[in-house]
């Protein structure tokens, strides 16, 4: 077996987990804190108790209005890698923080949502959608507080693998080399 049959084997089993990591899609959990009642009548009279709770969130392979919306956000953030090289980087990195960390939230509640963030009605054979913003502000307010940065790197690489932007952009580059109304400049034979 040579190199280059290694090579191709090798990106073979990485396209294929690749694959498998999309259709299956991907958890993580979260740790939220939060105060509750104690049950019962005199619950009302004590003290809250703090809980801590996990909950696992998946995130799915987006679909195209999904997918859009991920890229709309995407879109909106602004780094400033001349600024971050100055000699004020932490204070460049705050401001950073201050301004994008909600978006980021917004982010991660975006993909966990998927088409969940739609409701779906159906009248006379045709589907409406409506977006339900309430539930995605809730979603992007407990990662807000719940998501460190170091969790949020790695969520922001699952989010970017199981987003399977390189199969959308072979789609496009398919739809567009075969398009029958583009002019004459593509035709492998020239008009003489």
């Amino acid at each position: 077996m040579t190199t280059d049959d290694t090579k191709i084997a090798s990106l073979e089993q990485e396209q294929s987990e690749l694959r498998h990591m999309i259709n299956q899609g991907l958890t993580f959990d979260v740790e939220v804190t939060y105060s509750r009642r104690r049950p019962g009548f005199f619950g009302f009279f004590r003290k809250r108790e703090k809980v801590k709770e996990k909950r696992v969130f998946t995130i799915q392979e987006p679909t195209l209005a999904t997918l859009d919306r991920l890229s709309a956000l995407w879109l909106q953030m602004e780094i400033d890698e001349t600024r971050l090289g100055d000699a004020d980087y932490l204070a460049t990195a705050r401001q950073m923080a201050n301004k994008e960390a909600k978006r980021l939230a917004e982010v991660v509640a975006v993909a966990v949502l998927g088409e969940d963030y739609y409701d779906t009605t159906e009248h006379r054979g045709a589907f409406s959608y409506k977006p339900n913003e309430a539930r995605l502000q809730r979603l992007a307010a407990t990662f807000f507080h719940a998501v460190k940065p170091s969790d949020l790197f790695t969520l922001a690489v699952l989010i970017t693998n199981v987003s399977n932007l390189g199969d959308f952009i072979s789609s496009i580059r398919l739809m567009s080399a075969t398009r029958t109304s583009d002019p004459m400049g593509n035709l492998i034979e020239q008009p003489a």
